[in-house]
């Protein structure tokens, strides 16, 4: 049985819940205390399944910045290659060379530098998109001033540890 089924049955039985006046006596408690440990099993397991999960994720995070390092490294040394090659191509004087398992070539691009950002004027300027200081509006509506188009919401967070 699933935690949404267990849910509905726990409140379906404390709904059914009885009292009987003369006595005191409470029927259908013990389904109640019943459905009360299943859930908590299956919360457990929950709990469990997340742990899981969290400690996987950490590990395949530490993989990506692993993989990131070595990817940078190896990105670092083809460059390095690449700049010794055409170093030695230009001092050479050859412009291509052409064998059964590799080429190389130059080829003419262009690109601009800028010199002096400030000289530039504005329609050869962009700039990114503002986007809120969620830090700054926390602050300003604790500190009780109202900022219009922003509000403070209370959010409970389940902990699992």
């Amino acid at each position: 049985m699933n935690l949404y089924q267990l849910t509905a049955e726990f409140q379906a039985a404390l709904d059914a819940l009885e009292t009987v006046e003369e006595t005191g006596e409470v029927i259908g408690w013990e389904a109640v205390e019943a459905l009360d440990l299943a859930v908590e099993k299956k919360l457990e397991g929950y709990a469990l399944a997340v742990k899981n999960y969290r400690s996987e994720a950490e590990a395949i995070g530490a993989e990506i910045k692993a993989l990131q390092a070595r990817k940078k490294t190896a990105d670092t040394k083809a460059d390095r290659l690449t700049d010794y090659a055409a170093a030695a191509m230009e001092m050479l004087g050859k412009d291509k060379l052409s064998t059964p398992r590799a080429a190389l070539s130059f080829r003419r691009s262009e690109s601009v530098t800028i010199t002096d950002p400030q000289m530039l004027s504005e329609e050869y300027k962009r700039y990114k998109p503002a986007e809120p200081d969620k830090t700054a509006i926390k602050r300003a509506i604790k500190s009780g001033i109202t900022v219009p188009g922003a509000e403070l919401v209370e959010k409970r967070n389940l902990q699992i540890k």
